[in-house]
């Protein structure tokens, strides 16, 4: 990642020279596993965080020339050199990486993520934002795959995405370069990169001291008297009891051989094993021994606001790349972890206990085991169960295929006599078979299905999507996967019995959308039996996108027990579910704090959660550091599972006592409690529970934000309770938030918050096309293609000419003398736009980027000479919310209006409905030429170029006015 941003910064001066700029903005650390992702993501923080707090030398220089690249040649020092992003299921916080495409950038994501997004299906997100991540994944990118040999399939996508990016009459010529990463790379690779130094072989090298370190480990068979028992009973056929068993008895000696490596200057063991019921009944087993040990559960099933808690205990443990030889723990720890700790977490353990693999996890596995090289007798202990060293026909495992029992048998012929054998990086370098007798070891690699320019076609159709469309889980995953995960979250004070509570709990969902930091992963196949009441443990590995696989469940329960599949800004009652059925790979489910189930059947969960459900609502605290915003969400029975030392607790019951009626016969008074509120509860001092000391931050956040007065129109009742949702964003959190916006965003479609002020339509159409020239000429587009997104942005919105629109963006209220583009006063609730669309008579469903078509085709003057331009202006006009990709949606619009539009003294009209949606509108032929002229992901790309123009225009507006 560094190598790649000095690439990028050292080719700044071409900008001087009018060269165009080769080198990857957007660097993409592609890897499966989530701990690692964290620990890129972290990597990358601390990079940008030198390069912005820079003030000499080279560090400095490297800063200012990637301000240049991603700002112009009018860049401040307030400008980001380099952002920082973690790619993880498609919500805020996510996706904030698109938000400036020339903003140079790192991005830590996982194959789902990346892979989702480049094939036009971004997992988390709504198809009219499809486009804007294909274009910008694919363009001006570099893909560093790592540990690529666990990933095949989506290596092969890869290269086939490189190349049908050049199927095209006119390619956009900008770069993609996927890179592969790997100790074992896959066969067939060309233009490889090896170490051919001494280093790794000298003692007094760093690299050296960490390859020559002895790593012995010892040879352990589990469960030959159960297999011996059996063979003498009178059943000699393998049951499920004989099953249990020797899983039991191989958690029970798991966790012996880890308490047995203590002792000897090992204080630190990690133990991993292949199954996450396996870790979770080890883990169980350990802090139930009753020795004076810390066991620690750390599994990709976790929060991330959970897991990083984890994590940093660990690291505080000294476990963080420890160059000491001696430890001094008040205590020793065993870190009991399934596959997500397997490559690439930079922790360093002096004992390593593990079930058996196959051999590259298992080379995986010893990189954690005396990471650096130090002076400790860092040894190990593999086991096997008896059944798996030597399975019947049929019967390979399920993750690690026949390479675990031919894994096994490869280790007892290396091994001494006294049943050891050491992994030390060197010695065992000197030990591995080389070709097929290797792969026979090593996990089994499945291949991609033949990508066709037919998937693509599919695929590049995002509005609407076609049915049948090809999966592209096949294209990211190979065959015989496991699908996707779903990813879960828990809030409280939500009734889905009644259409009313329905209503309710999204107008909530809609004040405090789903974080990525609350969400936790779930295989979609366990989510959805433990929706319909089953019991079964999560007998899967923690690898992702491999788990229970996507099977329908026979019945379900009744609807007392709802769940809500969040999809943002489309979601209605339709999406309160109870039918496993309707639960889809990819889904972001919100689970009621009241629904019966058991949570921690789903994964790994604070263990105050049991006792205590509402605290698992943590999306006060996930919203905060995600949007950089503060939020108070003021329910019965959050407030009750604050902690007792909050003295307020009891005057915030009171205030939600009868909070409606209250709300309704005197809001001025609501707004008085509140605000007081506020003032104590930002006063409350630093807490015991660290959990909790982001309440008074976020008390006090908001308290300085609004007075009593704005307290009264921003407070909202909501159910049961009241919801204060901060505007200004934190600089504190600045560098964390997700500022981007889309369909979800208010800021998208006509409302604004500036104040109260709204945002003049002479003003946004020229600041957009300024904007957009921006991205265009900054991205190194020849000058005709550049004036032609320039001009895109300067029509975009010119149908919010239309009276009725303007009636809309004043809530219904009659037009008034001039043109809006943004109103403080648009409707924000479902009810109320209902209300304001009939007072308006703007039609359900109304599209004012049709219009713009059609008033933009009604004056060719305003128009590109040449066809293909003039195609390409109309479509990103036509697509610039999504639609029209390749069919406009249908309007039922029965009045016959006029609508004028004067634009630099060019007159523009247009009347009665658009038939955009008819299919000799020209919409869809025009979407199609343009396909076959720039291709699949570069048409995305410029459309992209637009569309964030428009986005980051509209951030400028409101901040412009706050000042």
């Amino acid at each position: 990642m560094d190598i790649a941003v000095f690439a990028l910064a050292a080719q700044a001066a071409r900008l001087n020279t009018g060269e165009a700029i080769t080198a990857p903005r957007r660097i993409f650390f592609v890897v499966d596993r989530r701990v690692i992702v964290d620990e890129a993501y972290n990597r990358a923080q601390r990079l940008r965080d030198k390069l912005r707090d820079a003030q000499d030398g080279i560090l400095k220089e490297v800063a200012d020339s990637l301000r240049l690249i991603g700002h112009g040649e009018n860049w401040n020092f307030d400008d980001l050199p380099l952002s920082a992003h973690a790619l993880r299921g498609g919500m805020y916080r996510s996706d904030s990486w698109v938000r400036n495409p020339l903003q140079p950038a790192i991005v830590a994501c996982t194959v789902d993520q990346l892979g989702s997004r480049l094939l036009f299906r971004a997992y988390g997100r709504g198809p009219r934002t499809w486009p804007i991540y294909a274009g910008l994944a694919a363009n001006d990118s570099l893909i560093l795959l790592d540990e690529a040999h666990c990933a095949q399939p989506f290596l092969q996508t890869l290269q086939a995405v490189n190349l049908f990016r050049d199927w095209a009459h006119q390619p956009v010529g900008r770069c993609f370069h996927p890179v592969v990463m790997s100790a074992t790379p896959p066969p067939g690779l060309k233009d490889v990169f090896e170490d051919s130094s001494d280093e790794g072989r000298r003692s007094d090298h760093p690299l050296g001291k960490r390859q020559l370190a002895k790593k012995p480990a010892e040879l352990k068979c589990v469960g030959e008297a159960i297999i011996k028992a059996k063979a003498n009973s009178r059943s000699k056929s393998f049951d499920g009891e004989t099953a249990n068993r020797l899983a039991s008895e191989m958690v029970k000696e798991l966790a012996l051989s880890a308490q047995k490596l203590l002792g000897s200057g090992r204080q630190a063991i990690v133990l991993f094993v292949n199954r996450v019921a396996t870790a979770r009944r080890v883990w169980k087993r350990l802090r139930e021994s009753g020795e004076n040990l810390d066991a620690v559960l750390l599994t990709g099933r976790m929060r991330d606001i959970d897991k990083n808690a984890t994590v940093d205990r660990l690291k505080s443990l000294d476990l963080h790349s420890s160059r000491s030889s001696a430890r001094h723990l008040e205590k020793p720890v065993i870190v009991v972890a399934t596959q997500t700790l397997e490559v690439g977490a930079d922790l360093d353990f002096d004992g390593l206990v593990t079930e058996c693999a196959s051999l590259d996890a298992l080379r995986q596995r010893f990189g954690r085991l005396n990471r650096m090289g130090r002076c400790v007798d860092g040894r190990a202990i593999i086991l096997i169960r008896c059944d798996q060293a030597k399975p019947k026909k049929g019967e390979a495992d399920p993750v690690y295929g026949e390479a675990l029992a031919e894994t096994w048998k490869w280790l007892k012929r290396q091994a001494s006599k006294n049943r050891e054998i050491d992994f030390g990086v060197a010695h065992l370098n000197g030990l591995l078979p080389q070709g097929d007798q290797l792969s026979k070891l090593n996990a089994p690699a499945r291949d991609a299905p033949v990508m066709l320019p037919a998937h693509v076609d599919c695929w590049a159709q995002t509005a609407p999507v076609p049915q049948p469309s090809p999966d592209i889980a096949l294209f990211l995953r190979g065959p015989q996967e496991g699908a996707a995960d779903v990813r879960a979250c828990w809030r409280s004070g939500l009734d889905l019995t009644s259409d009313g509570g329905k209503d309710q709990a999204i107008e909530s969902l809609r004040l405090c959308p789903p974080s990525s930091g609350e969400t936790l992963p779930v295989p979609v196949g366990l989510f959805k039996r433990w929706l319909a009441g089953e019991q079964k443990e999560d007998d899967s590995p923690d690898l992702e996108g491999v788990g229970a696989a996507d099977q329908e469940v026979e019945g379900c329960r009744g609807a007392e027990y709802s769940i809500v599949r969040w999809r943002g800004s489309e979601t209605g009652r339709q999406d309160v579910i109870f039918d496993p059925k309707k639960v889809r790979p990819s889904d972001l489910i919100v689970i009621p704090t009241q629904h019966p189930g058991q949570f921690d059947r789903l994964g790994d969960l604070p263990a105050e959660a049991s006792e205590l459900r509402d605290s698992l609502d943590v999306g006060d605290q996930a919203h905060r550091v995600a949007r950089a915003k503060p939020i108070l969400r003021l329910l019965p029975a959050l407030v009750a599972a604050w902690p007792d030392e909050i003295s307020v607790k009891s005057k915030a019951l009171d205030l939600l006592n009868d909070v409606e009626r209250k709300f309704e016969s005197d809001p001025d008074e609501i707004a008085h409690a509140v605000h007081d509120l506020l003032i104590d509860l930002s006063t409350v001092p630093q807490l015991d529970s660290s959990r909790w000391n982001w309440l008074p931050e976020a008390a006090g956040e908001l308290k300085k934000e609004f007075s009593v007065s704005t307290l009264r129109r921003e407070c909202r009742l909501v159910g049961l309770g009241l919801i204060l949702a901060g505007r200004r964003c934190l600089s504190k959190l600045a560098n964390e938030a997700d500022h981007f916006s889309d369909e979800d965003d208010a800021t998208a479609s006509g409302v604004s918050h500036r104040g109260g002020q709204p945002v003049l339509l002479r003003k946004h159409l020229p600041g957009v096309e300024e904007f957009a020239g921006r991205h265009a000429n900054g991205c190194g587009l020849p000058e005709d293609l550049a004036e032609s997104i320039a001009r895109a942005g300067l029509l975009h919105d010119i149908g919010k000419a239309d009276p009725r629109f303007q009636s809309l963006l004043r809530n219904g209220a009659p037009p008034g003398d001039q043109l809006l583009a943004k109103s403080a006063e648009m409707p924000k609730t479902r009810a109320a736009i209902r209300r304001a669309h009939a007072a308006s008579g703007y039609p359900d469903g109304g599209r004012h980027e049709l219009l713009s078509v059609r008033l933009a085709e009604s004056c060719p003057s305003l128009l590109p000479k040449e066809p293909i331009l003039r195609d390409l202006v109309l479509h990103l006009v036509g697509s610039h919310h999504g639609y029209c990709r390749p069919f406009a949606p249908v309007v039922a619009d029965a009045e016959d209006g006029n609508v004028k539009f004067d634009l630099h003294d060019h007159q523009m009209q247009w009347s009665g409905p658009t038939g955009m949606e008819r299919l000799d509108s020209g919409a869809a032929d025009r979407y199609w030429r343009l396909v076959r002229h720039y291709g699949w992901w570069g048409l995305a790309w410029l459309e992209a170029l637009l569309r964030l123009a428009d986005w980051r225009r509209s951030e400028w507006e409101e901040a412009h006015d706050a000042g």
